[in-house]
């Protein structure tokens, strides 16, 4: 049955699928820090077979998100599913399109960006579901069925599954065929201004939010590495 999908949208049920489960390290389960950027995109550009474009793209989006943290009650815009759609766009343009420039970064980043806030809203509305399942639970062991308390937690992981491989999904493609339907016709005036987002501009950005969460001068040290190193990294990507 694969065999007459076509090897994009193979990719994109791959992206979709990888994506998925990723998420769910961030707040469902495992929680094991690889929902992040500096993680998820790379294992998309292991999978697509564009490794060290996809380490680059996961350092400096990871940079944006420094300051995204899980604290208590509080749901802040959700990285991982803006990271899976920035870095499955840009991977699956680099595999089925052509080569992945400065412009194909900025673009996916431009257009991925806002998925976080889609995905803070989904975050608010599985809480919601699990609170529902929780006074299941309660009922349940009032009722004397343990049974049925040991199955909701799957229902609660499942339900979280679909709806955030759903965005990956919808984002991606969304992301994909913008950037491939755009990109060939960019004047050159605009693929200047582009070069310039993802060369200069993202990683300031990136290194700003960064010291915000510097409280140490060691921090503050791999910081500026680490925007060196992402800087470093673009540049070597554009002679490429």
């Amino acid at each position: 049955m694969l065999e007459s999908v076509s090897p994009l949208a193979r990719d994109l049920i791959a992206v979709t699928a990888i994506g998925g489960t990723l998420a769910l390290d961030r707040r469902a389960a495992f929680q094991l820090m690889v929902s992040q950027p500096l993680v998820v995109i790379p294992i998309l550009g292991l999978f697509l077979g564009n490794l060290p474009t996809a380490l680059w793209l996961g350092a400096l989006v990871q940079l944006l998100w420094m300051s995204s943290l899980l604290v208590g009650a509080s749901v802040p815009p959700n990285e991982t599913l803006s990271s899976l759609v920035i870095g499955g766009a840009a991977l699956l343009f680099g595999r089925h399109v052509g080569p992945i420039d400065l412009p194909v970064m900025a673009l996916c980043i431009l257009l991925g960006a806002p998925v976080s806030l889609l995905g803070r809203l989904i975050d608010i509305q599985v809480d919601r579901e699990n609170l529902a399942l929780a006074h299941r639970a309660d009922l349940a062991a009032a009722a004397g069925t343990p049974g049925v308390i040991s199955r909701l937690p799957l229902i609660g992981l499942f339900r979280t599954f679909v709806a955030e491989a759903g965005l990956v999904a919808a984002g991606t493609s969304i992301a994909f065929f913008v950037v491939r339907a755009v990109h060939p016709a960019l004047p050159p005036p605009l693929i200047r201004a582009l070069d310039v987002i993802a060369l200069y501009l993202v990683p300031a950005l990136g290194l700003a939010v960064a010291m915000t969460t510097v409280r140490r001068r060691r921090a503050l040290a791999l910081a500026g590495i680490a925007f060196v190193v992402v800087v470093s990294g673009l540049r070597y990507l554009e002679v490429q």
